[in-house]
């Protein structure tokens, strides 16, 4: 996990503790989460032996702009949350032409848009009105996740716990595991 933003929130998630410098490192048996808030490419960060490296980004299209351009991920999440539904169906347009236009020959990266609490069709409309030119070629809507803020923000700032590993919620593993096994 490599925290871009300025919250460090991931960060704080997995160590408990507020970053102490600008790029920061804490590893557990099998997981590191590196605090990156120059957004230095990954190669600059000499990470080897990782199933899967996850960038969290804050949202400002420059910071989207800056980490995919210098580490080429293969797979881009955006998520849509129910509290900034309205502005993120408006930007979503934006970003995904953005995204479309950073592919080159070699680097297309999957793009998944990732409704939390959000009905899928209301996304759906937005995407299919969009120029085929201005998405990228491998964009896909996830299905809808229930709206869990609550309990998600319970889970990750109080509990510092994965949102399935609470009774009733264990389903939530495999949808998230589905996103980045497509």
């Amino acid at each position: 996990m490599i925290d871009c933003d300025e919250q460090s929130d991931s960060w704080q998630f997995y160590t408990g503790r507020i970053p102490t410098q600008a790029q920061d490192a804490d590893t557990d048996g099998y997981r590191a989460v590196i605090s990156n808030k120059e957004r230095k490419t990954i190669k600059a960060l000499a990470l080897k032996g990782f199933d899967h490296i996850v960038l969290d980004i804050d949202t400002p299209l420059k910071n989207t702009v800056q980490v995919i351009v210098g580490n080429n991920p293969d797979l881009v999440l955006v998520p849509v949350n129910k509290s900034q539904e309205l502005k993120a169906l408006r930007n979503l347009p934006k970003t995904l032409k953005v995204v479309s236009q950073l592919a080159k020959p070699g680097f297309s990266p999957k793009v998944i848009v990732v409704p939390l609490g959000v009905a899928q069709e209301s996304i759906l409309e937005v995407i299919d009105k969009i120029d085929a030119k201005n998405k990228p070629n491998t964009c896909r809507v996830a299905n809808a996740m229930p709206d869990l803020q609550d309990k998600m923000q319970l889970a990750i700032y109080k509990d510092r716990n994965y949102i399935w590993s609470y009774e009733g919620y264990e389903y939530l593993l495999v949808y998230f595991n589905s996103l980045i096994k497509t």
